[in-house]
């Protein structure tokens, strides 16, 4: 029963995933636009229908939000931990050359390897399955590992989670994991800015644990040029799709707990 609730929720999070895209929105409210026949309808679905697309692809307002939702910036560490566990959704095994190819969200396992060989953590632990409906043969932590090892860290300096495919199973399986080694403290969770909020809250605030941001959306001057303030941009569109899944997944995790 538990499995079937899990996956359920699962699929059902993809689901919401794709209605929450702001294109969805505006191509749902073009096509009722079309083929009504209201005139006046026409029109005010088509004027909706453009603020929808002016808001969520202006930079300045999507800018402004990830600067508030956004973790804060890590200042440098002053303690070595035990893990440094990043979080996946950075990287897969390309199928046709069989190799580890990374990811927009690279920059988590980019300093996280930085930390290790500045010898802040002592252990990588990667905490990815796979996030795909279809195909759950490719496990993200498998082929992080493998890449890892190939760059010459020592396989017993690496923990390997690669059964969940979400944040809130990050936290409960590689929680797991380390309490089986018995490393309960000298915690430290690696993962983007704009993910670190909903991660914390799946984490609940257990002690030993501290985090550490990486690959900031958000810019933190204000920049008020005409381009900024009124062209619309794909990159701001694509920004405004990571936050509101963020936003809605938050909410999601925090009735949950």
């Amino acid at each position: 029963m538990a499995y079937l609730q899990t996956k359920m929720f699962f699929i059902l999070s993809k689901i919401l995933l794709f209605l929450i895209k702001p294109l969805v929105w505006v191509v749902f409210v073009l096509l009722r636009a079309i083929f009504t026949k209201d005139e006046f309808k026409r029109k005010r679905r088509l004027i909706i229908a453009t603020l929808i697309l002016f808001i969520f692809s202006n930079s300045f307002l999507v800018n402004e939000a990830l600067k508030v939702y956004e973790s804060k910036g890590t200042k440098e560490l002053d303690s070595v931990y035990n893990v440094g566990m990043v979080l996946g959704g950075f990287s897969t095994r390309d199928l046709n050359t069989g190799r580890t190819v990374f990811f927009e969200s690279s920059d988590r396992f980019l300093q996280t390897l930085k930390l290790y060989h500045e010898g802040k953590i002592k252990k990588i632990l990667i905490s990815s399955g796979s996030a795909s409906v279809m195909n759950q043969k490719v496990k993200e932590a498998d082929a992080v590992h493998d890449y890892l090892v190939s760059i010459h860290v020592p396989d017993s300096n690496i923990i390997v989670e690669n059964q969940s495919r979400n944040t809130l199973e990050n936290a409960k399986y590689s929680l797991a994991i380390l309490d089986s080694l018995n490393i309960k403290t000298g915690i430290l969770v690696i993962s983007s800015a704009w993910h670190l909020p909903r991660a914390k809250l799946c984490f609940n605030k257990r002690e030993g644990i501290d985090f550490y941001a990486t690959n900031f959306y958000s810019k933190p001057i204000h920049d008020f040029s005409p381009d900024n303030l009124l062209v619309p941009s794909a990159e701001a569109l694509v920004k405004s799709e990571y936050l509101l899944k963020e936003w809605v997944g938050y909410l999601i995790y925090w009735l949950k707990s």
